[in-house]
């Protein structure tokens, strides 16, 4: 059989030759990934069970089966993950109904529900517009606070993630982790893409 024709559909590969990593390790996080070959390094392909987006995933990541909640309309779902320098949990949330056009009201619910001041910084891509915000909590907890709203039919996704610097790290190596996780989950937030009906 040659390369071209092997499979890499995660539910057909041999359990032995799935990559030894804990997304796949996971049965039920491993039901969400579309193939064992990396989107980029440390990633691979993601696809909600709605059906409407798809986004990269982090291969050290699990989703909570028990927090799992879908309907046709609606996904909700946290992911958790740490690594040598901090330690994070996302979370979620899929709405079909929301519009561009209350944007705005969507964005002051979110802040107001998070119960701390927000500086959103927008990117419009492709069909998607991002309003992203980093935060740092007296308790020495940070993360982003993120809506994406697709831009050419309803639905947006809201993502909050929860972090907190691995023990052991002093606060310069801590501050330096923050400038670090704010980037890449800057990045991973762009691999987030809806998905047309025509697709």
């Amino acid at each position: 059989m040659s390369e071209e024709n092997q499979t890499t559909d995660p539910e057909k590969v041999e359990a032995e030759k799935l990559p030894s990593v804990r997304a796949f390790e996971d049965e039920f996080t491993k039901g969400f990934l579309q193939s064992i070959n990396e989107t980029e390094e440390g990633f691979y392909p993601f696809l909600s069970k709605t059906g409407a987006y798809s986004m990269n995933f982090p291969q050290e990541g699990v989703i909570d089966e028990r927090g799992y909640y879908v309907q046709d309309d609606s996904e909700k779902y946290s992911i958790g993950f740490k690594d040598n320098n901090v330690s994070t949990r996302i979370n979620m949330k899929y709405y079909q109904f929301m519009k561009a056009e209350f944007m705005k009201s969507s964005l002051q619910t979110l802040e107001e529900n998070f119960d701390l001041p927000l500086q959103f910084q927008e990117k419009k891509l492709d069909g998607r517009t991002i309003q992203r915000s980093f935060y740092e909590d007296e308790d020495g907890y940070f993360g982003i606070v993120a809506l994406i709203q697709n831009t050419e039919n309803n639905g947006a996704i809201e993502v909050t993630t929860l972090s907190e610097c691995s023990k052991g790290n002093v606060e310069s190596d801590c501050n330096q982790v923050m400038k670090d996780y704010k980037t890449t989950t800057y990045n991973w937030l762009e691999s987030i893409k809806f998905i047309t009906e025509s697709e």
